[in-house]
């Protein structure tokens, strides 16, 4: 063997090492990017929370308030009232499981405790969607995640919490996502997490059940994509409905939610490969981008979000999943399974001969007899 050939033997015997980790990478690799993505995510969203401070912790700060009245004895949803702009605009409007959740950041500042709640949340997602390859981890890169990750949402936590059994409590935080992210992968495990924190909730507070419902019908309106234009393509997944991620499509657009990304976070998850979280995470961008030149500096964009979210988010997590790989590769079986049979069967079946065919033959028939 050549010199030029042992280079390039070893050069490809490490790609095939890098490859095969790619795709499935140790539980200490992906340890580390997640800790990685953790650190970076707590950074970026404290570096907006101190270059906007009007904005406090965004919406992060509704959890540190009522994690603060907790702490001095007092009801949240009595009283943390509007006292002014985002985010004191409105009356407390998450459930008592959210509020004992995040208690433990109460004793922290507000920016700080909002960083670190981000970076769990983030780390946790990006450890979770490893487990598949390296490459899922596009998903971190789209929109639904920056979005989130900048206005310290419960998503990415949310979304990990479907993947991670342990984490299987957060579903009880915020209900309606959490329905939906259960029917992705409903598990026993999860159901009682969830209410173990339920019925920790109510021992702490019995009458928070009350207190929220009242609460949330001050709340304005956030629309089920389903009633919007186009919003009932994704109930076309039901076709597939044995699949984890058709199940994830056609649910999510029942369910009343903010139509601005963050909360589309969870449609992400039907890549099952690199190539396609790439591939949705541009679009999301393209949606992005959209929505800001529509909505042209106003403070709120949601309504300029819509039609570009159900146009390029929801219908194409549709298409993926209607039409994925066992699809085209059962449709190309399908196909040459058909042609085979009809080459068999003509081959089979004797060629007509033509008319000319048939009255040479019958005059040298006359002819010999």
């Amino acid at each position: 063997m050549t010199r030029r050939e042992a280079l390039e033997q070893l050069i490809a015997d490490r790609w095939s090492r890098v490859a095969r980790l790619a795709k499935a990478p140790p539980r200490v690799l992906r340890a580390l990017l997640a800790s990685g993505v953790g650190v970076l995510s707590g950074w970026f969203v404290y570096r907006i929370f101190v270059a906007y401070p009007a904005l406090g912790a965004k919406d992060w700060t509704y959890q540190w308030r009522a994690g603060r009245m907790l702490l001095l004895g007092l009801d949240p949803y009595q009283f943390i009232r509007p006292l002014g702009d985002y985010p004191y605009e409105s009356w407390y409007m998450y459930p008592f499981t959210a509020t004992l959740a995040t208690l433990p950041f109460a004793f922290l500042p507000a920016k700080l405790s909002g960083a670190i709640f981000v970076a769990l949340g983030a780390a946790a997602l990006a450890y979770a969607v490893s487990r598949d390859g390296i490459g899922r981890l596009w998903i971190l890169l789209g929109a639904p995640f920056v979005v989130a990750v900048s206005v310290a949402q419960w998503t990415p936590l949310l979304v990990a919490a479907a993947l991670l059994t342990p984490l299987g409590w957060a579903l009880a935080c915020k209900p309606t996502l959490g329905a939906v992210l259960f029917l992705y992968r409903p598990r026993w495990s999860v159901v009682a997490l969830g209410l173990a924190l339920v019925a920790l909730a109510f021992a702490v507070h019995p009458h928070w059940l009350g207190e929220w419902i009242r609460n949330t019908r001050q709340l304005p309106w956030h629309p089920a994509p389903v009633l919007q234009p186009f919003g009932w393509v994704p109930l076309l997944a039901l076709l597939r409905w044995r699949k984890p991620e058709a199940r994830l499509v056609a649910a999510l657009p029942i369910v009343p939610q903010v139509m601005y990304f963050y909360d589309q976070l969870p449609l992400m998850l039907v890549a099952r490969s690199g190539g396609a979280a790439f591939g949705f995470a541009a679009l999301s961008w393209v949606a992005w981008l959209g929505a800001m030149r529509r909505c042209g500096g106003r403070v709120w964009c949601g309504d300029d979000a819509e039609p570009l979210i159900i146009a390029l988010l929801y219908v194409p997590a549709t298409l993926y999943v209607l039409i994925d790989r066992d699809t085209i590769r059962a449709a190309r079986e399908r196909i040459a399974s058909l042609r085979h049979r009809r080459a068999v069967q003509g081959a089979a079946s004797p060629e007509p001969r033509d008319d000319g065919e048939a009255r040479t033959g019958e005059l040298t028939r006359t002819t010999t007899a």
